[in-house]
């Protein structure tokens, strides 16, 4: 699996709001990749599911995230906002 975010251009952060279900969660752990989501800014796209793994709760993950990744593109780190 790449971490690689999709085909947008490289940008240091992009801040997104999540949320899976703990079923999603569950599909995840079973082989599931990728999370496809929107950004504030409206832009489209795709991560890895495993970067979201420390924010698990008992109802799934829930949250806006600031994602921050590299200029090769490749996820760096990620932050719960709200």
């Amino acid at each position: 699996m790449s971490d690689t975010f999709g085909s947008n251009p490289p940008v240091s952060a992009i801040e997104v709001d999540i949320h899976l279900s703990s079923e999603e969660v569950q599909r995840a752990y079973q082989g599931v990749e990728n999370v496809r989501a929107v950004a504030l800014d409206g832009r489209s796209i795709r991560f890895p599911v495993k970067i979201l793994w420390s924010f698990i709760g008992h109802d799934g993950i829930h949250g806006r995230f600031l994602i921050h990744f590299g200029p090769d593109g490749k996820f760096s780190e990620v932050y719960r906002t709200g």
